[in-house]
């Protein structure tokens, strides 16, 4: 009743071949087929920069808001309560 041709047991064997050599591949092949060996570097250099704005930009836009007093926090941790 679900029997497939053989044109269709076929287009499925080879789906299957080419998942299996898709999944076989290294990481590394499939990155340095956007970026050359050389860019790479500035890549995670840039990538670095923008993350390190990100956390910057975020701290400073939720400062306002946190209203954090690090020498008041500090001052009642150390002293003691009378």
């Amino acid at each position: 009743m679900n029997r497939l041709t053989i044109e269709e047991r076929r287009r499925i064997y080879l789906a299957q071949q080419r998942t299996r050599e898709t999944l076989r591949r290294p990481h590394s092949e499939t990155v340095g087929a956007f970026a050359p060996p050389s860019d790479r570097g500035r890549l995670r250099w840039i990538a670095a920069a923008v993350m390190i704005a990100a956390l910057l930009g975020g701290g400073l836009f939720a400062s306002p808001t946190l209203e954090f007093r690090a020498l008041d926090s500090l001052v009642e941790a150390l002293l003691p309560t009378l």
